[in-house]
């Protein structure tokens, strides 16, 4: 039996990545015999989870399974190629910035208002902070055998044990990263920050459109994929205008074509009646650092019927299409870099990806933003649509979340993936900022340069 712990092994000189798709000169013959010999790394990478401390054992669901599961079935018509290790270096920073509300800043000899906090949080010692996480994707696995994680308060650092702070949250790849906030002082905090290391493997995925759409609508889904087929905050599939044009976007209906087929035209049908996308993807602070998520401007109408919306709004209203024509899809909240520019270093931004399940195929990606750049409503309904399945610098896009705030824990000041639970806090919103910085390190190229995709998602 394989051991779960750090089985990838990568190549120590770094090379650039490369924009081309390697091309598949595998016969499926030997893609299964290459499937013996490699599932086992990948699935190992993928459920890869830090080592239960013996001196403090987690309270939590363990990180690490007493057996390994069976690696997950693997689909041809989805290839990984070129795989990339990269270190994730993530922090949520709370602090306070006078540049969020000049007009906070007291000036000599003004007197203190009754209601003014001195630090922009208060915080009790049953804070937690929780940073969701995704082990497997069709084009991500995640190691945490080498989890760092800690918290800074006011200049205080303390290294938490790794094993209590991963928690899985289900039987599938999600996961968090929980954080206790224990501040000495209790009068309040000018800073709290949250630091994690971790590595991915992140892989080209190349979609073999012709296989895709050969594959069947079930004659019922299984119960795993209830979640996928329901409304949920921000994805309505009961709408009966969105249902109208996704179903009514192939001729005769979704179900007189594969759902492939039915798929790439319902979404290609959303996207097109947004005519307009408010604004970019990320809010950023004061200093020019990734805050939150971007959502249309507050009272404004956004979906099929308004024909605009954000960028997460378009993503959003694709998902719910495909749902409401009986196709499993979830919508993935993802961080990806800017490239740099004369005037800019890169930063970090967030990316929304879309996925819907196919049988015997998996989780096939789609970008909506990337489809209406692409002209998709100058497309034939039969040809393929660029950022439909085959999606440009996906390998760049690192998975985060299948939801916008973690279960069990608030919205902070800003939808931004990660949330609180912070029973009794104070915070000073005239005053208080909060900043995501994500660093994505190169550490060399993945050992297996070519494997199928899994298929499913489960977990260890």
């Amino acid at each position: 039996m394989p051991s779960i712990a750090y089985t990838f092994a990568v190549r120590s000189r770094r090379t650039r990545f490369v924009g081309g798709r390697v091309p598949n000169l595998l016969s499926i013959t030997l893609l299964s015999a290459m499937l013996l010999s490699t599932a086992w790394t990948s699935a190992a990478f993928a459920q890869s989870v830090p080592p239960a401390s013996p001196a403090n054992p987690p309270t939590s669901t363990p990180a690490t399974p007493a057996v390994p599961s069976a690696p997950p079935a693997a689909s041809v018509a989805m290839m990984r190629s070129d795989p990339k290790v990269r270190e994730m270096k993530m922090e949520i920073s709370l602090y306070g910035s006078s540049d969020a509300n000049p007009n906070r800043r007291l000036t000599p000899g003004q007197s203190v208002p009754s209601n003014y906090q001195s630090t922009p949080y208060r915080l009790s010692g049953s804070t937690k902070i929780a940073i969701p996480v995704l082990l497997r994707t069709s084009w991500c696995d995640t190691d945490f055998t080498t989890l760092d994680a800690r918290v800074t308060i006011d200049g205080l650092q303390t290294r938490l044990d790794p094993a209590t702070v991963f928690t899985r949250t289900s039987a599938g790849p999600e996961a968090n990263l929980v954080f206790p906030i224990q501040p000495q002082n209790q009068q309040g905090q000018n800073e709290i920050r949250t630091t994690a290391v971790w590595r991915v493997q992140r892989w080209d995925l190349d979609v073999d459109e012709v296989m895709a759409a050969r594959s069947t609508w079930p004659r019922k889904w299984d119960a795993k994929f209830d979640r996928y087929l329901q409304k949920e905050p921000g994805i309505d599939p009961t709408n009966p205008n969105l249902f109208q044009v996704a179903d009514g976007a192939t001729p005769g209906g979704a179900r007189s074509a594969s759902p492939f087929i039915a798929a790439r035209n319902a979404v290609a049908a959303v996207a097109s009646r947004f005519k307009a996308i408010s604004g970019g993807t990320s809010e950023f602070g004061p200093d020019g650092s990734l805050r939150g998520i971007a959502f249309s401007p507050d009272n404004t109408a956004w979906g099929v019927e308004a024909g605009r919306g954000s960028p997460v709004e378009l993503c959003a209203t694709c998902v719910a299409g495909l749902r409401a024509i009986g196709i499993p899809a979830r919508l993935l909240y993802c961080i990806d870099e800017d490239g740099e520019t004369s005037t800019q270093r890169t930063r970090s931004k967030f990316r929304f990806i879309g996925e819907f399940f196919l049988n015997d195929i998996g989780w096939v990606p789609f970008d909506p933003v990337e489809m209406r750049m692409k002209g998709i409503a100058t497309r034939m309904k039969n040809g393929p649509i660029k950022g439909f399945a085959n999606i440009d610098s996906l390998q760049n896009c690192t998975p985060f979340a299948f939801k916008i705030v973690p279960d069990g824990f608030d919205r902070a000041d800003r939808y931004a993936i990660w949330g609180w639970r912070a029973p009794g806090v104070s915070v000073d919103t005239n005053y208080a900022v909060s900043r995501i910085t994500l660093n994505d390190s190169s550490r060399g190229n993945g050992k297996v340069p070519s494997m199928p995709a899994p298929v499913g998602d489960e977990g260890p």
